[in-house]
């Protein structure tokens, strides 16, 4: 009886050992081995920054344990959490109440992720214009966007340039750029002179200067008119554009798909 209830022991003790070296499929749908695109289809680890890959492996008949890697400044760095029966169970019905990651699911999901391809939307978008940030701590930041060079953002506000880790954004709106509104730009340029000089009349009656002096506030009227042509030109076609938000940070996206 006690060789039987040593060799029970045994068995047991090499179970457990057997069984917390044993990878356990999560589901058929992500496999022994949960990548870093299936973990964003599935939003099996959303809270994780810089998931790589994730592992789920037994370490009793009852419970188990994940084992995550993540980038950390460039490295791989590996740590390991608990995972009860029930969460276990949990995260299984979650996966396979989805659907299928196929291909076309897979450009679908991308297609949406900004944060994925931030600094090439930067560097692509028209400079200068106008342009809306709103920054982790949401603080905003309304103003021309002048350049985009080594992961900094320079913003022309009324006071100063100001710059912005493209790090620290959670979200970037600009305007459609369009030429839909060029034909506009001439009919802007001769109201704002016609403004101008009919400012400069409206001086003149009030003060009966000299000939050249009346010329003279006519001709400043019509220059400092079309100086402003220009800007005026600027916001009717802000106004009139539609706007387009780029979500630039991955925890605003997690944010947004729940």
């Amino acid at each position: 009886m006690a060789i039987f209830k040593l060799l029970l022991s045994a068995l047991l003790v090499l179970g457990a050992a057997i069984a917390q070296e044993e990878v356990v499929i999560l589901s058929p749908r992500v496999g022994t081995l949960i990548d870093i695109h299936e973990n964003r289809f599935y939003r099996i680890f959303p809270k994780v920054r810089n998931f790589i890959s994730a592992q789920v492996y037994s370490t009793s008949f009852t419970g188990y344990k994940v084992r995550i890697v993540v980038n950390r400044k460039g490295k791989e760095k590996t740590y390991e959490k608990k995972m009860s029966l029930n969460q276990f169970t949990r995260f299984q019905n979650k996966i396979n109440a989805q659907p299928e990651f196929t291909d076309e699911a897979r450009a679908i999901m991308y297609a949406g992720m900004d944060f994925l391809r931030a600094s090439d939307i930067l560097t692509d978008l028209k400079k200068p214009q106008f342009v809306k940030i709103v920054d982790n701590k949401n603080m905003r930041l309304n103003g021309t966007l002048v350049s985009f060079e080594n992961s900094f953002i320079s913003v022309q506000t009324p006071r100063e340039i100001e710059q912005v880790n493209l790090n620290d954004v959670k979200r970037i709106s600009y305007r459609l750029y369009s030429n839909e509104f060029l034909r506009l730009k001439s009919y802007i340029y001769v109201i704002s002179g016609a403004m101008g000089l009919n400012v400069a009349s409206i001086y003149n009656s009030q003060r009966s200067p000299r000939l050249d002096e009346s010329w003279y506030y006519r001709f400043y009227g019509i220059v400092m008119g079309l100086l402003f042509s220009s800007e005026l030109y600027e916001a009717l076609a802000t106004l009139l554009t539609p706007s387009e938000t780029f979500i630039l940070s991955q925890e605003e996206y997690e944010k947004n798909v729940k």
